[in-house]
C-alpha cells in the first residue's frame, strides 16, 4: 500500500482479509518469497514481510468474508497448513521464540 509504513498495510489486510484487529508489532519477524498470482493468470513473484499481530478483537462482518474461510490453529497447526515451506518455518521458529516466552 503506497504511502503507508509495512506494519501498517499488514494490519490492514488482516482486517480485510480475516476481519482482526489488535496490536501489531514495528518490525516483522521474517520474509518469505511468495508467488502472486494476478487476474489474467501469470503471477508476480513477491517478498512478503510477516508481521506479529496480537489479535484482540475479531470483526462478524468484514471485507473479504466472502471470499475466504478463517479458523484459528495453534501455531504448529498453522505452520503445518501452509503451502509455503519458507513461511512454515518462519511460524514455528516465532512461536518457540516469541510465543513459548510469552508461556512462561
Amino acid at each position: 500500500m503506497k504511502g503507508k509504513k509495512p506494519q501498517v498495510a499488514a494490519a490492514r489486510e488482516a482486517l480485510e482479509e480475516a476481519g482482526v484487529t489488535g496490536q501489531i508489532a514495528k518490525r516483522p519477524v521474517g520474509a518469505y518469497p511468495y508467488a502472486k498470482r494476478l487476474a489474467g493468470g501469470g503471477s508476480v513473484d513477491c517478498i512478503v514481510d510477516v508481521f506479529p499481530l496480537e489479535v484482540q478483537r475479531q470483526l462478524k462482518r468484514w471485507p473479504e468474508q466472502h471470499e475466504r474461510v478463517t479458523q484459528w490453529f495453534t501455531p504448529l497447526e498453522a505452520a503445518r497448513a501452509v503451502h509455503e515451506p519458507e513461511l512454515s518455518e518462519l511460524i514455528t521458529v516465532f512461536a518457540a521464540t516469541f510465543v513459548a516466552a510469552d508461556a512462561a
